[in-house]
């Protein structure tokens, strides 16, 4: 079949595939129905045209292929613009006053939500003060790596939960010194809770996805995959049983369509929903083509700022000694693996702390093996033993991890993971073992501006940090940190028409503010780096 002619030249410094190894770059593209037909000089392309085709003149700047946020959470980012947010509370006192200042302004009986407070910023002691703060309103607040939570005693009677409660499989109630409980709920006690909440959907929750949207799309990003969540719960609409986020998404594929492929994971506890609609990993949703089906999310463990990360050693913070949650046994996790193969279904397994990493690799291990699907993915994989990074490769396994956690979490691990750091944040070793890479940001928990995650994946530090680089061993190039955003998550997807600029591919692009020079640099300047013009199957879907 002729190749058409090219009805949009794109020109600048083009990378046409990041590599690990190293960049290919051009002088132009062409674009004909949504792919690129041909790349090569500026000359030879421009000559190769439709007589009357479009050009995009980026000139000095640096042309990158559509970046793809392998893990966050698209709901979670939309309702944290409309809750309060306890980010940047420095002590009991901010937490307390913003909340009570939240809570003055709603109806009485009315929800009080908020998310971000940080475990060393939270007093138990002074847990109290947050009951008054709310004044006998129901009350949920996340903390910053969404793992722990405060509940009021109001939402705890919503949830039918009194101080003779049971720790719950995979959770923990906290208690006070006469064994009451004190409202901090750790994994999946907080879940407990979170089906009771208020939560913010139809056209509130679309218009707060639509500022999402717009704002990756500004950063150069188009391609998500949202990580789901912990269970199936809170559904609604036609896809009620494939849980809160995925089934809000489907609803709201008119806001994506045309400016952002999302890939939508399910819980773990929805692989049978799944499979009874036919549904495969990998492949569009039969009403919302612009949406692919994801894997299934389990949980095998916490996080480092709950201290619930599952580990070998204990943690050298924090009183007694503590190993973190385990919140999948063998025997779960070995019929998961039996009964999402039968159905298509992958698994994107979130194990943060060492003990929790080699278990689901064990399982996979153990498990059968995989048919024609994209590779199931660890998430996080912030703690990993040398010999499991060897696995990751070994077992065709995807890490899927999120640089900007490193600079944000740097002081918790020397405190809380002593003696191990060398397995901490391991991004060099796990590429130079095998593991394909993928990057994210975890978004709403940390940014989602893909340039701060590659400045950390590069520099191992945060862009004001004073005290140098963290482990510069494990320190990634700025190719390879760009390969993580573009050609990893198409490989861990299987989608070979993403994530390059080769003839074939979709053209998926960014122009960007910065030349290829200060890109490759990764240094402060990333800060001020976003995308001027912004094309998704060749259409422009923000312009400077």
């Amino acid at each position: 079949m002729r190749t058409p002619r090219p009805s949009l030249v794109v020109t600048g410094q083009i990378v046409v595939t990041a590599r690990p190894d190293g960049l290919e770059t051009a002088e132009a593209i062409g674009i004909a129905d949504g792919a690129v037909v041909t790349t090569g000089s500026a000359r030879d392309v421009w000559e190769a045209a439709a007589p009357d085709a479009r050009l995009i003149e980026a000139g000095p700047f640096a042309v990158v292929p559509g970046l793809h946020d392998f893990h966050l959470h698209l709901v979670g980012m939309a309702r944290a613009r409309r809750t309060v947010d306890l980010e940047d509370t420095r002590s009991m006192d901010e937490i307390a006053a913003r909340i009570a200042s939240a809570a003055r302004t709603l109806p009485p009986g009315s929800w009080v939500l908020g998310d971000g407070w940080h475990t060393e910023v939270l007093r138990v002691a002074e847990v109290d003060r947050l009951e008054s703060a709310v004044d006998g309103r129901p009350a949920l607040l996340k903390s910053h790596d969404r793992h722990s939570a405060w509940s009021s005693s109001a939402a705890m009677a919503r949830a039918g939960i009194a101080d003779d409660a049971t720790d719950p499989p995979g959770g923990r109630f906290e208690r006070d010194a006469r064994g009451r409980l004190n409202g901090l709920l750790r994994e999946s006690a907080a879940d407990l809770v979170a089906r009771h909440a208020a939560r913010i959907v139809g056209e509130p929750l679309d218009e707060a996805l639509r500022e999402v949207a717009q704002e990756l799309s500004g950063q150069g990003i188009t391609g998500v995959t949202d990580a789901g969540d912990p269970t199936d719960g809170n559904g609604n609409g036609p896809y009620a049983a494939l849980g809160d986020s995925f089934s809000s998404l489907a609803a709201a594929e008119r806001i994506f369509d045309g400016r952002l492929r999302a890939t939508l994971n399910l819980p773990a506890d929805a692989v049978a929903a799944a499979a009874e609609r036919g549904m495969l990993t990998g492949q569009p949703l039969s009403d919302a083509a612009w949406m692919r089906v994801g894997w299934a999310k389990l949980y095998a463990d916490g996080a480092l700022g709950s201290r619930t990360a599952a580990l070998f050693a204990p943690y050298t913070c924090g009183e007694g000694e503590q190993r973190g949650i385990l919140r999948i046994g063998p025997d779960e996790l070995d019929d998961l693996l039996r009964r999402s193969r039968r159905a298509g279904i992958g698994l994107a397994m979130h194990a943060i702390g060492d003990r929790a990493v080699s278990a689901v690799l064990d399982g996979l291990d153990r498990g059968p093996a995989r048919a024609d699907l994209p590779p199931d993915r660890v998430e996080h994989a912030q703690l990993v033993r040398a010999a499991d990074r060897s696995r990751l490769a070994a077992l065709g396994v995807t890490a899927s991890v999120q640089p900007i956690h490193l600079p944000s979490d740097r002081q918790a691990a020397e405190d809380c993971w002593a003696g191990r750091l060398q397995d901490a944040y391991a991004f060099g070793s796990m590429a130079a073992a095998g593991a394909l890479l993928a990057f994210g940001s975890d978004a709403p928990i940390e940014s989602a501006n893909p340039w701060l995650g590659i400045h950390a994946a590069v520099r191992r530090t945060a862009l004001d940090e004073a005290s140098g680089p963290w482990r510069p061993g494990e320190a990634l190039t700025a190719e390879a940190a760009l390969s993580a955003y573009t050609l990893g998550p198409a490989r861990a997807a299987g989608r070979l028409d993403l994530g390059h600029l080769r003839p074939g591919a979709r053209a998926d692009l960014a122009v960007l503010n910065v030349n290829l020079a200060t890109l490759l640099a990764a240094d402060e300047r990333l800060a001020s780096t976003h995308s001027q013009v912004t094309l998704v199957d060749g259409r422009e879907v923000r312009g400077a």
